[in-house]
C-alpha cells in the first residue's frame, strides 16, 4: 500500500467518531462569521416626591407625603434583518395616585413592539390614547379630569384607570412629522385589580391624526404638535350603546427662542354621553354629556441647553351639559434645576365644583400646595437607534 493510501486511511479513522456524532448545530462551535444580536438597552427612572398641604372650603386641613407617579423604565431593542425593522419591549412600574391603596405598585407598561421609520406596531399594556398633548403639571393626575378623555367603564377608585390599559396600536408616519394612529384598547373597571379574564376584552377603538415636530427641532419651532382624535366605547348596558368622544389639541412655541422659550398648549374634548348619565356618581360623570377645555402658558429658561427654570399656569374647565353643573381648576407652578437631573419646585392648585357635582367630589372648593423634589435619570447601554422622544416621556410630558 502506498504512503498516500495509508495517509487517507488514517484520516478516515480519525474522523469516524465525529461523523458518528452527526451534524447537530448544538454540537458545533459558534461560527465567528455569523452576526451576534446587538441589543440596545435604555433605562430610566423618574422619582417624584412632594409634601402636600390641602385646605378645603369647609376649613379642614391635611398634610401628606406623596411619591405617586414615580416611574422605573426598561426598554431593550434589537435590529432585525428584514425591512429595516427593530423589535423591542417596554416595561415600566409606578406607584399610582394616592387615593386607593397607597404604595401599591402598578405595571404601567408591558408591551412588545415592531418599528421602522414608517410605522410602529405595539401590543400589550401601555398609556391610553386619551389625550392629544401633555400639560405642564407636576403629575398627570393633577388635571386629568379635564385633560383626558374619561374611562366610561371605571368605577372611579383610581385615576390610573384613565391612563393605563391593554392596547393594540398601529402608528403610521407618512413623514417624520405627520402621523396616523389606530388603536383598539381595553379600558379597565379598576386597573389595579382586574377580576377575571373578561376584564381584558377590547371595548374601545379610536383614531388620531396629527403633526408632531421632531425632538431636535421642537424647542425652536413655532408649531410643536397639533392633532385631532376620536374614540368610541362599547358601553355594555341594556341598550348596548356606543359612546363617542372627540378631541382636538395644539402645542405652539409663541417665543421659539433657544434660551427664553414661551409655549402655549390647548385641548378641547366633547362627548355626547350616554342618555341618563349624571355626575352624581363617578361612573355617571365619566359617561355624562360633557365639554371640557384645558390650556396652559409656560416659560422655560435654558442655560447651556439645559432647562434651568420653568414656570407655568394651567387651567381646566368642564361643563356637564345635561345637568348644568360645572367644575374648574387652576394650577401654577415653578421648577428650578439644581443640576442636570434634579429639580425643586412649588405647585399651587385651586379647584372649584358647582353644587351639582359637590355630591361626587365632597367639597365645593379646595386649595393644594405641593413642595416638590424630582430626580430624573436616563442611560442607554450600547446605543444603536435614533429617538423620537425620551423614555422618560413614555407616561407623561414632564420633561420640557
Amino acid at each position: 500500500m502506498s504512503n498516500r493510501a495509508l495517509l487517507l486511511a488514517g484520516l478516515l479513522l480519525a474522523a469516524a467518531p465525529a461523523l458518528a456524532q452527526g451534524t447537530d448545530p448544538a454540537d458545533a462551535a459558534p461560527d465567528p462569521a455569523l452576526p451576534t444580536p446587538d441589543v440596545e438597552l435604555a433605562l430610566g427612572l423618574r422619582a417624584v416626591t412632594s409634601l402636600n398641604g390641602n385646605l378645603t372650603g369647609a376649613g379642614s386641613t391635611s398634610t401628606a407625603i406623596d411619591f405617586s407617579d414615580t416611574y422605573l423604565y426598561a426598554r431593550p431593542r434589537l435590529a432585525l434583518t428584514r425591512f429595516g425593522l427593530r423589535a423591542g419591549a417596554l416595561i415600566s412600574m409606578t406607584f399610582p395616585d394616592p387615593y386607593v391603596d397607597p404604595g401599591t405598585p402598578l405595571v404601567a407598561d408591558a408591551n412588545l413592539f415592531l418599528a421602522n421609520k414608517w410605522f410602529t406596531l405595539r401590543i400589550g399594556r401601555a398609556r391610553l390614547m386619551s389625550r392629544i398633548v401633555p400639560f405642564p403639571t407636576l403629575r398627570d393626575d393633577d388635571l386629568i379630569r379635564y385633560s383626558d378623555a374619561q374611562n366610561p367603564f371605571s368605577d372611579g377608585r383610581s385615576t390610573a384607570d384613565h391612563q393605563v390599559g391593554n392596547t393594540l396600536d398601529v402608528n403610521l408616519w407618512a413623514s417624520p412629522r405627520h402621523y396616523l394612529d389606530l388603536h383598539a384598547e381595553n379600558l379597565p373597571n379598576f386597573v389595579l385589580s382586574p377580576q377575571n379574564y373578561s376584564a381584558f376584552s377590547l371595548n374601545s377603538i379610536g383614531v388620531t391624526l396629527g403633526y408632531k415636530q421632531i425632538p431636535a427641532l421642537a424647542p425652536i419651532s413655532f408649531l410643536r404638535q397639533v392633532g385631532l382624535g376620536a374614540n368610541a366605547y362599547h358601553v355594555r348596558d341594556a341598550r348596548q350603546a356606543w359612546l363617542v368622544d372627540v378631541l382636538a389639541g395644539a402645542w405652539l412655541n409663541l417665543l421659539p427662542d433657544p434660551v427664553h422659550r414661551v409655549d402655549w398648549r390647548a385641548q378641547v374634548l366633547y362627548s355626547p354621553g350616554v342618555a341618563g348619565a349624571t355626575p352624581d356618581i363617578a361612573n355617571g360623570s365619566f359617561r355624562a354629556r360633557v365639554i371640557s377645555a384645558t390650556s396652559s402658558l409656560g416659560y422655560t429658561l435654558r442655560k447651556e441647553m439645559m432647562p434651568t427654570l420653568r414656570a407655568a399656569a394651567v387651567g381646566g374647565y368642564k361643563r356637564y351639559l345635561a345637568s348644568g353643573g360645572d367644575q374648574y381648576s387652576v394650577v401654577a407652578n415653578v421648577f428650578y434645576a439644581l443640576g442636570f437631573a434634579t429639580e425643586v419646585g412649588l405647585q399651587y392648585q385651586f379647584q372649584k365644583n358647582s353644587p351639582e357635582v359637590v355630591k361626587l367630589y365632597g367639597e365645593d372648593l379646595q386649595h393644594t400646595i405641593k413642595l416638590v423634589l424630582v430626580s430624573s435619570f436616563e442611560t442607554i447601554v450600547n446605543p444603536r437607534f435614533d429617538e423620537r422622544d425620551s423614555i422618560l416621556n413614555t407616561e407623561g410630558g414632564y420633561l420640557p
